[in-house]
């Protein structure tokens, strides 16, 4: 709008200027006429008004338009003085009034009606240029921030599922050249330094278990003879060393198991399975366990909730989160196994709700860390610290998400998809 507005006077001042130049040029050559005694207006083209005495002698308007000021130049509506038929009676007459050296008035005027009509058609085309101009950029912004949008989408999409435990995936790239496409490329070259310090330290951990696990065996069948041959304070001790060294192999058996579920291995082994039913026998044979402590279990299981995974994977994970609840829920506890399809039918939740002490707030984003265990429970509580990384391995396998919550106990709480 201020461009039209701009446009608009620029153009109203050049017809004006332009008028005005051109009624000087006809006055001043009429002047040298009448003193040649020629007349010489052409009443066609201009507005003229000759008065001697008071008296009109020529002119094709009615009358001399009155001026405050009689050298600047005046405006009038045309239909206010024109008289003769051969003037077009739109617009207004531009003009200007001089007194000859015999006192004779002189009044010359242009109609300025076709020179705005050429101002309005002008300012038409501008209008309709600008409007063009506007809608083509309306539209080029739309397709240029939609095509920036769905590539930042891409990468956030990426990025989510790169979270969820998928450190295969990079974000594609494409032939721009743009900060975008730099940020693209710079998040995958992280992703492939990530993706090999994480790869060097699976191997670590897998060389040291897989190293270690003959010479414990041979270790222990050692100590497994000596208990068996002695007697006294020597088998007792050989004993103990037996039960330290069985729970060495099982440290670096989880190890070697963890390793193997982060290898990507699920994904050839994924059959359907009913959920309901895997939990249903994974409690029943570890429940000896909480009548020993004399804990009392509640199932709420949904009916005929069928994945798609590693069913022994599944099954492995629902054991440790299971005993991990017998072993904190206190003597007399209780513990609540809830199994529902939420999400419209396409994710399984299960909770394993224990009463016992739960884990403090600051420590729960900890606990799935391997060999991760609270102060309070390294000398009281056997174990190696990788239970629950164990699970959080295997449910980040099925593309599911492991979260805990401290609610009158501690809840377990894992998010799987269920087959559709």
């Amino acid at each position: 709008m201020t461009m039209l507005a701009v446009a608009y006077r620029a153009i109203e001042k050049n017809i004006q200027s332009s008028i005005e130049k051109e009624v000087n040029a006809e006055i001043t050559r009429y002047i040298g006429s009448y003193q040649s005694m020629q007349l010489g207006i052409e009443p066609e083209r201009y507005a003229f008004f000759i008065e001697q005495g008071g008296r009109k002698v020529a002119g094709n308007i009615s009358q001399i338009p009155e001026s405050d000021e009689p050298i600047n130049f005046v405006d009038i509506p045309a239909s206010k003085v024109i008289a003769a038929d051969n003037l077009d009676s739109k617009g207004k007459i531009l003009g200007k009034t001089v007194t000859l050296p015999d006192n004779t008035k002189l009044f010359i005027g242009k109609n300025s009606y076709d020179a705005t009509k050429r101002q309005k058609d002008i300012l038409d085309a501008l209008s309709t240029a600008l409007l063009s101009l506007l809608i083509i950029g309306i539209v080029g912004g739309l397709i240029i921030s939609f095509r920036s949008i769905k590539r930042i989408d891409r990468i956030s999409r990426v990025s989510k599922a790169i979270m969820a435990g998928d450190l295969t995936l990079r974000i594609p790239t494409t032939q721009y050249n743009d900060d975008i496409e730099d940020l693209a490329r710079n998040l995958n070259n992280m992703l492939d330094q990530i993706d090999d310090l994480m790869a060097g330290m699976r191997q670590v951990s897998n060389n040291v278990a897989h190293d270690l696990r003959t010479p414990l065996t041979r270790l222990r069948a050692s100590i497994e003879t000596i208990a068996r041959k002695s007697d006294g304070d020597i088998k007792e001790e050989a004993e103990q060393a037996l039960v330290e060294t069985d729970n060495l192999l099982n440290t670096f058996a989880s190890l070697l198991r963890i390793s193997q579920v982060e290898s990507g291995a699920v994904e050839k082994r994924k059959t359907p399975f009913d959920l309901s039913a895997l939990v249903h026998e994974v409690v029943d044979f570890y429940e000896v366990l909480a009548e020993e402590k004399e804990q009392s279990i509640a199932l709420d299981l949904a009916k005929n909730i069928i994945l798609s995974g590693d069913k022994t994977l599944i099954s492995q994970a629902i054991i440790n989160i299971f005993t991990n609840a017998v072993k904190y829920a206190p003597e007399s506890g209780h513990i609540n196994i809830s199994l529902t399809a939420i999400a419209n039918n396409s994710v399984a939740e299960l909770v394993i709700h224990d009463s016992g002490n739960g884990v403090p707030d600051s420590e729960i984003s900890k606990i799935t860390q391997r060999f991760f265990r609270l102060e309070s429970h390294r000398k009281t509580e056997n174990g190696s610290g990788l239970g629950l990384a164990m699970v959080k391995a295997i449910i980040d396998a099925h593309r599911g998400r492991l979260s805990f919550e401290n609610d009158n106990g501690f809840k377990v709480i894992v998010h799987l998809p269920i087959k559709a």
